[in-house]
């Protein structure tokens, strides 16, 4: 099933520069992208992993978390391999960042965007989801199977960390019903040297997404990264600053992947959250279980 790649150019005689994240990988022939699902050949950005699916499911909507689109309905869920960041903590690391020995294919279902659309109508949910890993890495497949998912009438859902850049982020975001966006610290630095994203960026896909459709916003709270009071009163105060009807979700992380430090307790997490009480009209707070 090949398509030919978007969000790309020639840089060099022998080189090209990925267009889709703040990265902007400059990829030799043969190379591929840090993400693992971009890469050279012949002088061309090639989509290995182009309707390639590592995760398939019916979930609440409210797991996404949506708190606010579509209440008490199911979604027809995908997920896909890779990520555009690094989080040493992240909660899905088995597709995010797969062990492929330098492979970026690890294999599995294939399934062109018509037969992708064809399962979701046929699971009676009244959306579809793309979560899980990083969907917006894969914006092309995305795009092809927003646009045939609105045509049958099905509602779309984009659950993303926002770090792509704003030509692409604003054609998924036109695609889309809904989305609910991680942000997972209020320093620059922390994305930049820690999580290997970059915060302005995410903040743009935010400001964009309340203009574009439904928007919802996680926030998960790991030791060592998002573990203080100010900081939550800082992504209140920035959220606030779009619109303070956006949901928040202040969520609680669990050890996993490179990151082992124990979660925090059921009384730092409702201390660290609480500024953010007072800025935005809407939060949920998850409790973790009690130890």
């Amino acid at each position: 099933m090949p398509r030919e790649a978007e969000y790309w150019k020639p840089v060099e005689h022998d080189k090209i520069q990925c267009l889709l994240c703040p990265r902007g990988c400059v990829l030799a022939e043969g190379r591929w992208g840090i993400c693992k699902a971009r890469g050279n050949k012949n002088l061309s950005m090639v989509l290995p992993l182009y309707g390639q699916i590592s995760s398939m499911a019916i979930d609440p909507v409210e797991k996404k978390p949506l708190r606010h689109f579509l209440p008490g309905s199911h979604t027809f869920s995908i997920g896909f391999w890779h990520c555009t960041m690094r989080c040493p903590f992240c909660q899905n690391w088995e597709i995010a960042h797969p062990d492929t020995e330098g492979d970026p294919d690890p294999g599995g279902l294939r399934l062109e965007p018509e037969a992708l659309i064809h399962k979701a109508l046929d699971s009676g949910c009244p959306s579809i989801s793309f979560t899980y890993s990083e969907p917006c890495l894969h914006a092309e497949y995305v795009l092809d199977a927003m646009e045939l998912a609105r045509r049958r009438g099905l509602r779309t859902i984009l659950v993303t960390n926002g770090c792509i850049n704003p030509e692409p982020a604003r054609r998924l975001l036109g695609l889309c019903d809904a989305a609910n966006v991680d942000l997972k610290s209020d320093s620059a630095e922390t994305y930049r040297e820690k999580l290997g994203g970059d915060l302005e960026t995410v903040k743009n896909f935010i400001r964009a997404a309340a203009e574009l459709c439904h928007l919802e916003v996680t926030s998960l709270l790991v030791p060592g990264i998002l573990d203080r009071p100010e900081q939550m009163e800082a992504i209140g105060g920035f959220l606030a600053s779009v619109s303070k009807r956006i949901p928040l979700h202040i969520t609680a992380y669990h050890p996993a992947y490179r990151w082992r430090t124990p979660g925090l307790g059921r009384q730092a997490t409702e201390a660290i959250a609480k500024p953010a009480f007072g800025l935005l009209d809407t939060i949920h707070l998850a409790l973790p279980f009690p130890y």
